[in-house]
């Protein structure tokens, strides 16, 4: 199982994020973006015990017997942290009282839309497409408001949050059509899973690759 975990090159990726955000933390310790690193350790952990439970089911901690290899509960917590998080920091960096109003209510309306789905479509057996396409079309918009209120700023490319943006745009961009798609897929079609995953991995790896450049470019006090 170690070997397995330690050949997985997007955990590494993982690693080095949380490096560059350790070792760059001076920058930005005095904003909101200052919990950033435990973000990305909470993704890191995650996506660890996504990959044991796949490999070994019995490892799961949360459920036993017929469905102790499904890990979707995990990233249906994962989902709302993530989510809320940045939700909050581009709610705090917009100075548009227009769009705090709609990530506000936008958050809100997740949230509410996350338990929903939840009632109807079983977290344990079953991802959440709804409340996650909702999520990162919300997250989408957000993001690429950021940009677009920013553009005019000449040291734009020197802010930590306009990599972050970018990262978040082109992973929910090409993650959630590769989400509604995995939802379908059954025993039938797996196939079509292999064809699709490797887009999903190149859209992690640009993200992080996306953060990683962000942390290191940054200025102090342009967060």
């Amino acid at each position: 199982m170690f070997k397995e975990i330690f050949s997985d090159h997007y955990l590494i990726l993982y690693v080095l994020t949380i490096g560059a955000s350790i070792v760059n933390y001076k920058k930005y310790f005095e904003s909101k973006l200052r919990y950033l690193p435990i973000m990305l350790t909470y993704i890191l952990l995650t996506e660890l015990l996504g990959l044991i439970i796949k490999i070994d089911p019995n490892l799961n901690p949360f459920i036993t017997g017929l469905y102790s290899d499904y890990n979707y509960i995990i990233y249906y917590a994962y989902s709302l942290i993530f989510f809320s998080y940045f939700y909050y920091i581009f709610w705090h960096y917009t100075s548009s009282k227009k769009i705090k109003n709609i990530i506000a209510y936008g958050g809100i309306a997740y949230l509410i839309i996350a338990f929903i789905n939840a009632y109807f479509k079983s977290i344990i057996t079953e991802r959440q497409l709804f409340s996650y396409t909702y999520a990162s079309l919300l997250l989408i918009f957000i993001s690429i408001n950021f940009i677009l209120e920013n553009r005019r700023n000449p040291l734009l490319f020197k802010r930590l949050l306009f990599w972050i943006s970018l990262g978040l745009i082109i992973y929910e961009l090409v993650y959630f059509p590769i989400n509604i798609i995995y939802s379908y897929i059954t025993r039938e079609n797996v196939a079509l899973y292999y064809q699709i995953a490797p887009f999903h991995k190149a859209a992690s790896f640009t993200m992080y690759s996306c953060f990683i450049i962000g942390f290191i470019v940054m200025k102090p006090k342009l967060k």
